[in-house]
């Protein structure tokens, strides 16, 4: 009779066994320190809290409150802003009187964007589409029957396989529109027209998106993504074949060329823009006229987009000879202050005064809509137009009636010319023809009423930066115009009627010279705007190394003394020898100071005794309380609250400052790119701009801080205040204008809204950011006229006008220099001209790839905190934490110490007040897998090594040796 012998354990599988553990044990350690490096990001992303406030009873240290008891009505107040904005926004190109539609019409909704419509961009200004309302929605609220067959054959039918595309967050992919071709259409649908003919609508959707521009990007062989592609026009010929009345709605966000509109019967077009989450409820109310449209554009639309002089210098150009991480790029801003319409309106006023090298130029043929245009379904008459002068500013006054039928709202745009002089010339200082010196919207006015607006024009505005000659700000003697138009365009021909001129010397029309109003400078000023009126400090060159003429001497930037001569040509054909100057300032600078004292840490003021942040709420920034409250601050501290501030900032136990959550995007709130809980996702910052509405952009802030508080997100990486300089910027979506002064006015109003609820803004993206493609690192060069006056101006007035306490450092260089490691950015012209206060955080600086965005070069030249999640990176070691490292961490503690205590992460915060750490349910989580993971594992090992060992003894020999293999033998059936 045989007996049955145990299952022995072989060699291999015990071998397996133990490097299997060994591999899972080695797994959990990397596991686990991953979880170290990153924690304050996954708490971020799981939303889940690290400290709480303990308190006395009765307490009450809420500094910032929500104005709402419920949140069913913080919801619907938050929903109904969105709305708003688009309803202020969409903007009236063309009307021939077929709207508004009539109630209860039937229409036709052509176009694959109709059922997949732009709702943002991509990136940081995405929008959760899932909460989005619906085109199809907004149509059937203002009470459209809409044509079911088409829209089902766009949503569900053979249209459904055609959808535009757009890259993703790392710039992989294409822009492309993929209308359906008019071949696709079925007999079904074509039949279905008739029935739902009262007019036609067509959507024509635009998109962008973070990590790539537009440029060169649009349908194979169909030019550029702002041209119409094949598909797109045989749509348009078939529905105004088939239709009396053709809508055309642009939800678009950089200005397509809009031609066709001319070339097809097109009875009517609005740009409604992208929608955020709510603002698609907007477009069946100016439809049907329940809302009246009121926007006003903010870029100017050329026949030709490529016309702009910027064009010929964005793309990708090498440095061909640079060996420096993410220095090998480059860009030049050859156009100088010439951008949008400050080339277009320029040109026009050099072609009608017949000045030399003005070339062949016809404004006629050249622009389409100018900038600031928009019509009404009603009309307005300007009259009374009077400016008062006063000593710091202009009062321009203009009374608007409305003389239509409907009630409507109107924009008054004034504009300033300067003169163009032989000392600028000779200095290369460049004079826009007009340039947006303010704007006021009326309220809404009915039939036969009137309104008087006051603008107020800040005489500083006459300024202009003389880099050459004065090295400072200097108002040139002549005559300085101010003119009120509904355009920039109208405002230039008014200017010009006063000059005495008129169609019969080439205006394309006659302009009215009652709103234009002059004043006589008799000599040059160059010392009034020498100093800064917020600081008294000079006002010098700060960015003498940021023009390109710092390595090529020859250079010409564009001029209207020559506009042939200058025009801008692809620098280097975007292949570019460096010189070996431009090659070594590429390089991370040594900034070490030999003479710096190691400051005071980890001590306690004999004076104020131990302090808490909370006991500095609303201290001004030069108190010294504040030197006493860092002292308490342990060098570690110091390292930890700089160098890790990535969606969030540490808690600091020794002064008791709050970690804060801190998230993007400029449109709301956004879980998109860190999870956690996101807000109300609102229209961008180009709908918001088009509205023209300071009030508006001011109750959008507010809004951003009511979400703020809601959420536990005290930091807000936004909003956005880059220039459209080119129409082909891939995030021009995403910040509002190509005027500075428009931007700056919506920036500073954003931020008193947001700050008024203790947000802590983050303007972005600080400076020169204005281009995607090559962003990491692109050296940009341009000339300090057009960075002060252009690109810095936004967020100049963000910080004198709307008291911002933030600031987030682009990702490119100014010149050869990283921007937030650029002192005569971060402290030159933002601190000792501007007088700002608060913080300066870097752009993403999480991994390895950003490593020219140098910490110690960063914190010299005044940048405070870096937006890095990984706690390991950029740890410097004991021997490189100098007293000069130590004390500019000190000084960056100082800035994010008072940002944080003027937000609301200090809500509950009290003086007797104590912040406590918690431990988030995600480490509980990981510390049971490990504990559990670990009893398994050991678990594992013990068995396998019982079994050897048993094996062992009861055969003397290893598993699966020539012992073992005996011993089954002599147990098995006899033959």
């Amino acid at each position: 009779m045989s007996t049955k012998q145990p299952r022995r354990l072989s060699t291999p599988v015990a071998v397996g066994a133990y490097v299997l553990c060994a591999a899972l044990a080695g797994g959990l350690v990397v596991g686990n320190a991953y979880a170290t490096k990153y924690s304050d990001l996954i708490s971020v992303y799981l939303d889940q809290p690290t400290q709480k406030v303990v308190s006395a009873d009765g307490t009450d240290a809420e500094y910032f409150t929500s104005g709402f008891t419920s949140d069913e009505d913080r919801q619907a107040h938050l929903a109904g802003v969105g709305t708003r904005i688009s309803a202020g926004g969409i903007t009236l190109l063309e009307n021939d009187g077929s709207l508004p539609l009539a109630g209860g019409a039937r229409i036709s909704v052509f176009g694959q964007d109709a059922v997949d419509p732009v709702y943002g961009g991509g990136g940081a200004g995405s929008v959760d589409t899932s909460k989005a309302v619906t085109l199809e929605q907004s149509f059937a609220d203002a009470g459209f029957e809409v044509n079911p067959t088409l829209w089902d054959f766009y949503e569900s039918g053979a249209g459904k396989d055609y959808r535009k595309t757009t890259p993703d967050v790392y710039g992989e992919g294409a822009f492309a529109v993929n209308e359906v071709p008019q071949g696709v259409y079925t007999d079904e649908v074509r039949a279905s027209f008739a029935d739902y003919a009262d007019a036609a609508v067509v959507v024509l959707g635009r998109s962008g998106g973070e990590s790539k521009d537009l440029v060169a990007t649009g349908d194979a062989g169909d030019g550029t993504y702002l041209q119409l592609t094949a598909d797109e026009r045989d749509l348009l010929a078939a529905v105004t074949d088939d239709f009396d009345t053709v809508v055309v709605l642009l939800n678009t966000q950089n200005p397509v060329e809009l031609g066709f509109l001319e070339e097809y019967p097109v009875s009517a077009a609005l740009w409604v823009g992208s929608f955020g989450q709510t603002g698609a409820a907007a477009v069946g109310q100016v439809l049907t006229g329940a809302v009246n449209p009121s926007g006003a554009l903010v870029d100017t639309y050329a026949y030709d987009s490529t016309s702009a002089p910027s064009i010929a210098n964005l793309g990708s150009y090498d440095l061909t000879n640079s060996e420096v991480d993410r220095g090998n790029k480059y860009m030049v801003y050859a156009e100088g202050v010439y951008v949008g319409y400050r080339y277009y309106e320029t040109r026009y006023e050099d072609a009608v005064l017949g000045a030399a090298g003005v070339g062949d130029f016809d404004y006629a043929t050249a622009v389409q809509y100018p900038f600031g245009y928009g019509l009404s379904y009603t009309t307005f008459d300007w009259s009374d137009y009077a400016v008062t002068e006063g000593d710091d500013a202009f009062e321009v006054a203009v009374t608007v009636t409305n003389s239509g039928d409907v009630a409507g709202r109107d924009v008054v745009q004034v504009y300033l010319q300067q003169p163009y002089t032989d000392v600028d010339r000779e200095h290369g200082v460049e004079k826009p023809a007009v340039e947006l010196a303010g704007y006021a919207k009326t309220g809404s006015l009915e039939p036969g009423a009137s309104e008087t607006v006051t603008v107020e024009v800040p005489r500083e505005l006459m300024k202009s930066y003389d880099a050459d000659g004065a090295g400072t700000y200097v108002v040139d003697a002549g005559d300085h115009y101010l003119a009120a138009g509904t355009d920039a365009h109208v405002a230039l021909n008014n200017i010009l009627a006063a000059k005495g001129l008129t169609t019969a010397d080439g205006m394309d029309a006659d302009g009215d010279a009652a709103f234009a109003w002059s004043t006589t400078v008799d000599a040059l000023d160059a010392t009034t705007y020498a100093v800064s009126a917020e600081t008294g400090a000079p006002v010098t060159n700060q960015f003498d190394d940021v023009d390109l003429r710092t390595y090529d001497e020859g250079f010409t930037y564009l001029s209207r003394s020559d506009w042939t001569g200058t025009w801008p040509t692809t620098y280097a054909d975007g292949a570019w020898e460096a010189p070996d100057a431009l090659l070594a300032d590429l390089d991370i600078p040594d900034v070490e100071d030999p003479d710096a004292e190691m400051p005071a840490t980890g001590t306690v003021s004999e004076e104020y005794g131990e302090l808490s942040a909370a006991t500095l709420v609303g201290e001004p920034y030069d108190s010294p309380s504040w030197d006493a409250l860092l002292d308490q601050m342990t060098v570690t501290e110091l390292d930890e609250l700089t160098r890790i501030g990535g969606y969030a900032t540490k808690r600091v136990d020794s002064i008791q400052l709050p970690a804060t959550v801190d998230k993007d995007g400029p449109a709301g709130i956004s879980d998109t790119l860190v999870g956690g809980q996101g807000g109300m996702g609102y229209p961008p910052a180009i709908v918001l701009a088009s509205s023209w509405d300071d009030a508006l952009a001011e109750e959008f802030g507010a809004a951003i801080g009511e979400d703020s508080l809601d959420l536990g997100v005290a930091g807000w990486y936004g909003p956005a205040a880059n220039i459209h300089r080119s129409p082909y910027s891939g995030r021009n979506f995403e910040y509002y204008s190509e005027d500075s002064v428009l931007s700056g006015a919506m920036s500073a109003a954003v931020v008193e809204g947001a700050q008024s609820k203790g947000v802590l803004v983050f303007m972005k993206h600080f400076a020169l950011n204005d281009q995607e493609t090559d962003r990491i690192g692109l050296a940009t060069f341009a000339d300090e006229q057009a960075v002060r006056q252009l690109y810095l101006a936004p967020f100049e007035m963000a910080v004198r006008d709307g008291g911002a306490r933030g600031m987030m450092a682009s990702m490119n260089r100014l010149g050869a220099t990283w921007s937030g490691a650029h002192a005569g950015l971060m402290t030159g012209a933002l601190r000792d001209e501007w007088g700002f206060e608060g913080v300066v955080v870097t752009d993403q600086a999480s991994f390895d790839v950003f490593a020219y965005e140098d910490l110690r070069a960063g914190l010299d030249a005044g940048t405070d905190l870096w937006l890095n999640t990984d706690a390991t990176l950029w740890k410097l070691t004991d021997d490189q934490m100098t007293p000069s490292v130590v004390a500019d961490m000190r000084r960056a503690a100082h800035n994010i110490g008072y940002a944080v205590t003027a937000s609301n992460a200090m809500n509950g915060l009290a003086a007797d007040s104590r912040l406590v750490a918690v431990t988030p349910p995600w480490k509980w989580a990981l510390y049971a897998a490990d504990v559990l993971v670990g009893l398994l594992l050991v678990g594992a090992v013990v068995l396998v090594t019982r079994k050897l060992v048993r094996q062992r003894r009861s055969g003397g020999g290893t598993p699966g040796g020539p012992r073992a293999a005996t011993r089954v033998d002599a147990g098995a059936p006899a033959s």
